[in-house]
């Protein structure tokens, strides 16, 4: 009679004679599941981005929002676009999700304003100095009106962020991962199995679920995240049911939030516009910016010292000192009608800046609110 044990390390099962058992638990086979495991538990522990890319089967928060995992995953995000979502899309993948729908409606945003600027580069004459010179100039201002499109608009939504993130602990860009089941069949070779999403990206797909401290063993410890919260809104005492007080707030918060990025947007990018049509920028030399940036900081033989000496040259005299400057020519104008224009663009920017502000840290608190104490928390305004 053959005895048959089962060896089960995650997903796999191994059926052998007890015979061959000590030579299995020897085999380079344990080996590797062990090496796996513990490269596992090593990437969790240190919240590690390929954590979340790899070994996850379940949506979770990603640790340690810093920066550069931030950075890195809008990097992916960015290139998945052209690599994976409009292969499987245009192949028809039967599984194709509405967040891929989402990221390839990015794309014309992302290559419309370069393609934009190239063209007025690529209509300069060569053979002709002077046309060339007044064609390089515009194509100049069309690149910067580009560029300062895209800050203005990061500006703005990074305004927002800092307002609501500072006032209320919501991190509105907080990732997580969310876990996809691979399907080669249908998909074929453009699989993925986790997608970055925002905790916070709307109202209607806040993930508060993921809030939940799942560890937690008494009801402060598994909500001890929306407690926090609580404290933040200006909810004072013991709220009953502290997490279905907060999720309302949260969601007015998120609302009021994403309608103000976009409303500033339109200020800050026509700002942006305005500043990169200054006679500021007409100053600094295209040649002398190309020539600092490849032979003064990438060119090779360049001291360490002078590539940084380099690179703060580049971002002083060619970035900082003509944006300040071209602020300045804005707000005076070079007529009586360009001033009242840059005054007007200027002074409407700082004041929904600051009305947006004073309505986030107004409208979204819990203080002067009534808290029923008994079942569902609900908050009504206007009741002290």
């Amino acid at each position: 009679m053959v005895t048959v044990s089962t060896i089960q390390n995650n997903q796999a099962n191994y059926a052998v004679s007890s015979g061959s058992l000590s030579a299995l638990t020897n085999s380079s086979l344990e080996q590797s599941f062990k090496a796996q495991n513990n490269k596992q538990q090593r990437n969790a522990e240190n919240h590690s981005l390929s954590y979340y890319k790899n070994d996850i089967h379940k949506d979770e928060l990603v640790k340690k929002n810093t920066l550069a995992k931030r950075i890195g995953i809008n990097i992916e995000k960015t290139l998945d676009i052209p690599l994976i979502h409009f292969p499987r899309g245009l192949g028809g993948a039967p599984d194709y999700t509405f967040f891929e729908f989402l990221q390839t409606a990015k794309f014309p945003y992302y290559i419309g304003g370069p393609i934009l600027a190239a063209l007025f580069y690529a209509g300069v004459k060569k053979d002709n100095f002077r046309s060339a010179g007044a064609a390089q100039k515009v194509a100049k201002h069309m690149a910067l009106g580009v560029g300062l499109y895209y800050v203005g608009a990061a500006l703005a939504k990074s305004i927002i962020n800092n307002t609501v993130k500072a006032s209320r602990g919501v991190d509105l860009k907080q990732p997580y991962a969310k876990y996809i089941s691979k399907s080669s069949k249908k998909s074929g070779a453009f699989q993925k199995d986790v997608e970055f999403h925002t905790a916070f990206e709307s109202a209607d797909f806040t993930r508060t679920d993921l809030l939940y401290n799942e560890k937690g063993r008494t009801p402060e410890e598994i909500n001890e995240n929306y407690i926090e919260y609580g404290k933040k809104y200006g909810i004072k005492g013991d709220a009953n049911n502290i997490d279905s007080t907060i999720k309302p707030l949260i969601k007015k918060t998120i609302v009021m939030a994403r309608a103000w990025q976009y409303a500033l947007t339109a200020f800050f990018v026509t700002l942006g516009v305005g500043m990169a049509n200054q006679p500021a920028w007409d100053k600094s030399s295209a040649e002398g910016f190309k020539k600092t940036v490849t032979e003064g900081i990438f060119g090779k033989g360049v001291a360490p010292k002078d590539r940084l000496h380099n690179a703060k040259v580049v971002v002083y005299d060619y970035m900082l000192k003509p944006f300040a400057k071209s602020f300045t020519e804005f707000w005076k104008g070079h007529s009586k009608g360009s001033s009242i224009a840059g005054k007007s663009v200027i002074l409407a920017t700082a004041a929904a800046t600051l009305t947006a502000i004073t309505l986030l840290l107004t409208k979204t608190s819990a203080k002067g609110h009534k808290l029923e104490t008994t079942g569902n928390n609900n908050i009504k305004e206007g009741q002290k």
